[in-house]
C-alpha cells in the first residue's frame, strides 16, 4: 500500500514539475488576412514581454499553461495559451475601428483620443522619425507632414533648422527671450514647453504628435498660435528589462557648387597677371605660368595654366564623419518603470577642422503610490563645437579655376606660396588663403543643457484628479570668437581679436491642472481647469579686445587700447488661467470649448491681461450613420471643424522703456554721455490677435488599407507688432506699433495606403500636399511695403515674403533697352518676382518590406517660390561665372534688345555692342534679376535599407534578443529649376527664406550604415 502511495505521489510530483517547466517558445506574428509579418508586435506574459523582429518572429520563455497576450497597433489583441507546441504562428485580425482609436498627445501632454479633436493632428513613431538617422530630430520630420516646412541654414557641422507650420502668422523677425522664432511652433517635451529640440536625442523619442491648428494648442497661449510639436520620450515597460545598443556612422561630402567657367584664367583685360585673383586674363593654354611673387628663398612658384579635369574647389572640402553611439536600459515592475539612456555623437564637418561633440544623458522614471502617480525625468546635454565662420568657401568661388588648393595648406612655412607673406594675391578679408582662415578664425562654444520635470497626479475620486507639474530648462553657453594676430606688411597684416561671452538662460514653468470627467447616459463630459506660471531669465555678458599684442596668445588682457564688452540681464514673467470642456454624445459627436487668459510682463499694466476663446467639433460618421457603419468599403469617416482666436505677444522685454546707451567720446574727447534709443514703442501696444478657422474630413477605406485626411485652414493675423517709420522730428527713426494684417489660406491633403499586402511582401505609399497662400492685407498707414532683409519685403496686397529686385529697362514688348554706350539700361524702381517661400509643398514616402528586409524612401517637392543668391554678383565681378564667357569676352549684341530712337519709339538693336569686359559684367551683377531664380526642386531626402536578423538565427544563444543592420543615405539627389545653378533652394540665411549668402557652406549628401542590438 505504501509503495502504491509513494508511486502515486512521485507521479503527481513529476507531472507538476513537467507542467511547470519553462520552455523557449519561438513564434511569428502575422496579419491573419494577408499573412504579412507584423514587426514590433508586443508579446506579454506575466513577468515580462518581448517584441517581434522585422520579420515578425520572436523568442520568449514561458511555462505550459501560461497566457501570452499579443498586441499590435491597429489590430485586435489576442491571447494564446502555451501548450506543447514550441513553434507558434499567431495571426491577428485588423481592427476596423483602429483609425478612430488612435491616441495622440494633446495640449499639456495629456493623452487624448484622436476622434475627439476638432483640428488636424498627426502622430509619428520613433521608427518613422529616425528613418534617415539624423542627429537633429527636426530633420526627421522634413516633408512628412502636410503643412510643415523645415529649412536648413547651411551645411556647417551641427546645422540649425528653421521650422514653420501652416505658414507665417507674424511679420516680426525678432526672436523671443528664449531664442525661439516668432513663427515657430511650440515644442513640448513630456508636457513641458522648451525653446528648441535641436539637441534632443532622436533615439530617446517614443513619438511626436504634430498639432497643426492653433485650436489644438490654444491652451499654451501665445506660443501655441503656430501649432505644437508634442514630444513623448521613452519609458520603461513593466515586467521587462531591456538593453539596447546602436551605432550609426555616416559620411558627408559637398556637392551642388555653383557652376564656374573654365575657359579664362587670372589677369586683367585679357593680360595674365600673377598677382591678380580675378579671372579676366587670357584663355587657358596649357603652359606653366608664374603665380605670385618670388619666395624669400628666391624660387618662383608656378602653376599649370590649364582647365582642370575636375572641380578644384572640391579640394577645399573633406569627407565629414558623423558617429552616433547609443545605449539604453529600460524596465520596471508593477509599480514603477525606468528608462536610462546615454548618447555620444561626434561629427567632423565637410570643412577641415570643423567638429562637434555631444554627450546626452537621460533618465525617465515613474512610481505609483496607490492613488498617487508620479513621473519624473532629467536630461543633460553637453555640446562642444568648433567651426570656422568665414572659410574656406567664402572666397573660393572668386578664385581662378586652375588654382591648386592643395598647395595652400602649408601656410606656416615662410618659404611657401601659402604663407600670407607670399600669398599670390594681396587682397584682404574674404580672399585670404582659405586654410589660413580655417586655422586662425574660429568660433568655439561649449553648451550645457539641463532639462527636467516632475509630475504629481492624484486621483481623489474616479471622476476627479489633480495634476501638478513643475519643470526647469537651463542653457549655459560659453563662447569664444577669435582671430589670431598675423604680423605682415600692408594689407597682409591681420589684427588679432578675441571675444569671450557667457550666455545663460533659465526657464521655470509650472502647471496646476484639475481634471473632471462624468458620464450621463449617452453623454460624456470632461472638464479641465488649469493655472500656469512661467519665468524666463537670461544673462548675457562678453568681454572683447580688437588689437591683440601676440600672435599665439588669445587673451583680452594682452592688447592695445580699451576693452570692449557688455552685460545684459533680461527677465520675463507670465501667468495664465485656462480651461477646456469636452462634451461627447455616444462617442461619435464631440464639442470642445477652450479659453485662456494671460498676463504678460512685456506689456503695460493696462494691456497685459487678455483673453481668447476657441471652439471645435468632430463627428464620427462611421459610427453615427448606420449605412456607413455597415459599409464594407468605409472603415472610418470623420468630419471636424474649429474656430479659435489667440493672442500673440512678440514684443521684446523692456520695449516700453526708452533705454539709453553709453557713447564714448560724447560730447567731446573722453567725456561720458548717453544717447537715447532711436526706436520707441507705442505705450498702448497690444498683442497681435490671430483668428483661425479649420474644417476637414478624414476617412479610411477597405479595412483602413487606404486613409485620407483633407483640411482647409484660414487664419487672419491682425494688429501686427512691427517697426514702422517715424518722423525724425520726433527724435526717433522707428516706432513699434500695432498695424498690419497677414492672412493665410491653406489646403492640406494626405493620402496613405498599402499597395501590396501579401504573405511576404508589403508595399506602402503615402503622399501629402500643401498649398499656402500667405498674403499681406495691410501695413501701417502710408506704407506699401517694408523691408525684411535686403531683397526680402512685405508688400501690401502680395504674398509674403516677396522678392523685390532691380531689373532691366524694357519696352512694351519686354525687350531690353540699350543706351548709347551699348549698356543695358536699368529700370526705375524694383520688380516683384513673387514669394520667397514656395506655396506648393509635397512629400512622398514609400516603404517596401520583404521578410526581414525593408526599403524606405522619402521625397520632398517644393514649387512656386523664388531664391536670391549673393554669390552670383561676386562671380560676375571675379570673372568666374559662366555668363562672363558666353560671348568669348568679345563685344556682342545684347539678345532681344532695342534702341529708343525717340520717346516711346523702339527699333531692334543690331549693331550697338556691349563690351563684355570686367567693368561690364560687374555692372550686370548689380542688376539683381540676374541673381534670382525659381526655387523649385524635387529631392530624394531619405533612403534606407534595413535587414532584421530572424529570431531562429539568434536561438543558439541567450544574450542577443534582436539584431538589425542597415544602410542609410540623405540628400541623395536633387532636381532643380533649369535657371538655378546657385545652390540648394532649401537653404536660408539670417532667418530669410530663399536667400543664399556668400557666407554659407555648400550642400552635402550623406551615406552610412547603422547597427542595432537588443539584449
Amino acid at each position: 500500500m505504501i509503495k502504491k502511495v509513494t508511486t502515486l505521489i512521485l507521479a503527481i510530483f513529476t507531472s507538476a514539475v513537467t507542467f511547470a517547466q519553462i520552455k523557449t517558445i519561438s513564434g511569428k506574428v502575422i496579419d491573419q488576412e494577408s499573412g504579412l509579418a507584423l514587426p514590433g508586435a508586443t508579446i506579454i506574459k506575466d513577468k515580462g514581454n518581448v517584441s517581434s523582429a522585422a520579420d515578425g518572429t520572436f523568442l520568449i520563455k514561458a511555462k505550459t499553461g501560461e497566457r501570452l497576450t499579443v498586441s499590435y497597433t491597429g489590430f485586435v489583441t489576442k491571447e494564446v495559451v502555451v501548450g506543447s507546441n514550441l513553434n507558434l504562428l499567431i495571426g491577428l485580425t485588423e481592427d476596423p475601428k483602429s483609425l478612430s482609436e488612435v491616441v495622440v498627445t494633446g495640449a499639456l501632454g495629456i493623452k487624448r483620443s484622436a476622434r475627439e479633436l476638432g483640428s488636424s493632428a498627426q502622430l509619428f513613431s520613433n521608427e518613422s522619425l529616425n528613418q534617415g538617422k539624423t542627429v537633429n530630430p527636426l530633420f526627421g520630420l522634413s516633408s512628412k507632414v502636410a503643412g510643415l516646412r523645415i529649412n536648413m541654414y547651411d551645411s556647417k557641422v551641427d546645422p540649425v533648422a528653421q521650422i514653420t507650420l501652416r505658414g507665417t502668422r507674424s511679420l516680426s523677425r525678432s526672436t523671443g527671450i528664449d531664442g525661439r522664432n516668432t513663427n515657430a511652433p511650440i515644442y513640448v517635451v513630456d508636457g513641458m514647453p522648451v525653446p528648441n529640440i535641436n539637441r534632443l536625442n532622436p533615439n530617446d523619442i517614443e513619438s511626436i504628435t504634430v498639432l497643426k491648428g492653433a485650436n489644438a494648442a490654444a491652451l499654451y497661449g501665445s506660443e501655441g498660435v503656430n501649432g505644437a510639436l508634442m514630444i513623448t520620450t521613452k519609458n520603461g515597460v513593466r515586467g521587462s528589462n531591456v538593453v539596447n545598443v546602436s551605432n550609426t556612422t555616416t559620411f558627408s561630402n559637398a556637392f551642388l557648387l555653383p557652376n564656374a567657367q573654365t575657359t579664362f584664367g587670372q589677369g586683367v583685360n585679357g593680360v595674365y597677371d600673377p598677382v591678380q585673383y580675378a579671372s579676366w586674363g587670357p584663355k587657358f593654354d596649357g603652359s606653366m605660368k608664374d603665380i605670385g611673387l618670388p619666395l624669400p628663398d628666391g624660387t618662383q612658384p608656378q602653376l599649370l595654366y590649364a582647365a582642370p579635369g575636375k572641380d578644384n574647389r572640391l579640394g577645399l572640402f573633406q569627407t565629414g564623419v558623423n558617429v552616433q553611439n547609443d545605449v539604453s536600459f529600460s524596465g520596471g515592475d508593477q509599480n514603477s518603470t525606468y528608462f536610462l539612456s546615454a548618447q555620444y555623437v561626434t561629427q567632423t564637418g565637410i570643412i577641415p577642422k570643423d567638429k562637434n561633440d555631444r554627450i546626452g544623458l537621460r533618465f525617465n522614471g515613474s512610481r505609483n503610490f496607490n492613488k498617487l502617480k508620479t513621473s519624473y525625468n532629467i536630461n543633460y546635454i553637453h555640446n562642444k563645437k568648433s567651426i570656422t565662420p568665414d572659410g574656406p568657401w567664402i572666397g573660393a568661388y572668386s578664385m581662378p579655376a586652375n588654382l591648386d588648393f592643395s598647395r595652400l595648406k602649408n601656410w606656416e612655412d615662410v618659404n611657401s606660396m601659402a604663407s600670407p607673406h607670399n600669398y599670390f594675391t594681396p587682397e584682404t578679408g574674404n580672399l585670404r588663403n582659405p586654410y589660413f582662415q580655417i586655422d586662425n578664425i574660429r568660433d568655439n562654444s561649449t553648451q550645457q543643457i539641463l532639462n527636467g520635470k516632475i509630475d504629481l497626479d492624484y486621483e481623489f475620486t474616479p471622476w476627479f484628479s489633480a495634476l501638478y507639474r513643475i519643470g526647469i530648462y537651463s542653457i549655459s553657453d560659453e563662447i569664444r570668437t577669435s582671430t589670431n594676430k598675423f604680423e605682415a606688411a600692408g594689407t597682409r597684416n591681420v589684427q588679432g581679436s578675441v571675444n569671450d561671452a557667457n550666455n545663460n538662460y533659465r526657464r521655470l514653468n509650472s502647471d496646476l491642472i484639475l481634471n473632471f470627467k462624468k458620464e450621463f447616459g449617452d453623454f460624456t463630459t470632461k472638464l479641465l481647469l488649469g493655472q500656469n506660471t512661467r519665468t524666463d531669465y537670461k544673462k548675457e555678458n562678453n568681454i572683447s579686445a580688437n588689437n591683440l599684442l601676440y600672435t599665439d596668445l588669445l587673451n583680452p588682457g594682452s592688447r592695445q587700447g580699451e576693452l570692449g564688452g557688455a552685460v545684459a540681464i533680461t527677465q520675463q514673467r507670465s501667468m495664465a488661467v485656462y480651461g477646456e470642456f469636452v462634451a461627447g454624445y455616444k462617442n461619435y459627436l464631440f464639442l470642445t470649448f477652450t479659453g485662456r487668459n494671460d498676463w504678460v510682463s512685456t506689456l503695460s499694466k493696462e494691456n497685459r491681461s487678455f483673453f481668447y476663446p476657441g471652439v471645435s467639433t468632430s463627428f464620427i460618421a462611421s459610427d453615427a450613420i448606420q449605412s456607413i457603419k455597415n459599409s464594407n468599403t468605409i472603415s472610418f469617416a470623420k468630419v471636424y471643424a474649429s474656430w479659435n482666436r489667440t493672442g500673440n505677444v512678440t514684443l521684446q522685454p523692456y520695449s516700453l522703456e526708452n533705454a539709453y546707451t553709453q557713447s564714448n567720446g560724447f560730447p567731446f574727447g573722453n567725456s561720458v554721455g548717453y544717447l537715447p534709443s532711436l526706436s520707441v514703442t507705442a505705450p498702448g501696444i497690444q498683442p497681435e490677435f490671430v483668428s483661425s478657422y479649420e474644417a476637414g474630413i478624414q476617412f479610411g477605406l477597405f479595412n483602413n488599407r487606404l486613409n485620407f485626411d483633407g483640411a482647409y485652414v484660414y487664419s487672419d493675423s491682425d494688429g501686427q507688432i512691427f517697426n514702422s517709420t517715424a518722423s525724425r522730428a520726433t527724435g526717433y527713426n522707428v516706432k513699434v506699433i500695432n498695424a498690419g494684417r497677414l492672412v493665410n489660406n491653406i489646403f492640406e491633403l494626405s493620402l496613405n495606403g498599402d499597395i501590396i499586402r501579401s504573405n511576404d511582401v508589403k508595399w506602402n505609399m503615402g503622399i501629402n500636399f500643401t498649398y499656402i497662400k500667405n498674403t499681406v492685407k495691410d501695413l501701417s498707414e502710408g506704407l506699401t511695403n517694408i523691408n525684411n532683409f535686403r531683397q526680402s519685403y512685405a508688400v501690401k496686397g502680395e504674398q509674403y515674403p516677396s522678392l523685390l529686385v532691380s531689373d532691366y529697362a524694357k519696352d512694351p514688348q519686354g525687350r531690353v533697352i540699350i543706351d548709347a554706350n551699348g549698356e543695358p539700361m536699368k529700370a526705375q524702381g524694383t520688380t516683384n518676382l513673387g514669394s520667397l517661400i514656395p506655396p506648393y509643398l509635397m512629400g512622398l514616402s514609400t516603404g517596401v518590406s520583404y521578410k526581414g528586409f525593408s526599403l524606405n524612401a522619402q521625397l520632398d517637392w517644393r514649387m512656386g517660390g523664388w531664391l536670391y543668391s549673393e554669390i552670383v554678383p561676386r562671380m560676375y565681378s571675379a570673372g568666374t561665372h559662366p555668363a562672363t564667357v558666353q560671348y568669348d569676352r568679345q563685344p556682342f549684341v545684347w539678345p532681344n534688345s532695342v534702341i529708343e530712337t525717340a520717346p516711346g519709339v523702339y527699333v531692334e538693336n543690331t549693331n550697338r555692342l556691349s563690351k563684355g569686359d570686367q567693368a561690364f559684367w560687374t555692372k550686370q551683377g548689380e542688376i539683381q534679376i540676374n541673381t534670382a531664380a525659381k526655387s523649385d526642386f524635387l529631392k530624394l531626402r531619405e533612403l534606407s535599407l534595413n535587414y532584421a536578423v530572424p529570431a531562429k538565427f539568434l536561438a543558439g544563444q541567450k544574450v542577443i534578443r534582436q539584431a538589425s543592420l542597415g544602410l542609410v543615405a540623405n540628400n541623395v539627389f536633387i532636381i532643380r529649376h533649369k535657371d538655378n545653378d546657385m545652390g540648394d533652394p532649401e537653404y536660408l540665411y539670417n532667418n530669410t527664406d530663399g536667400y543664399i549668402s556668400f557666407r554659407q557652406v555648400p550642400p552635402m549628401r550623406t551615406f552610412g550604415f547603422n547597427v542595432n542590438l537588443t539584449f
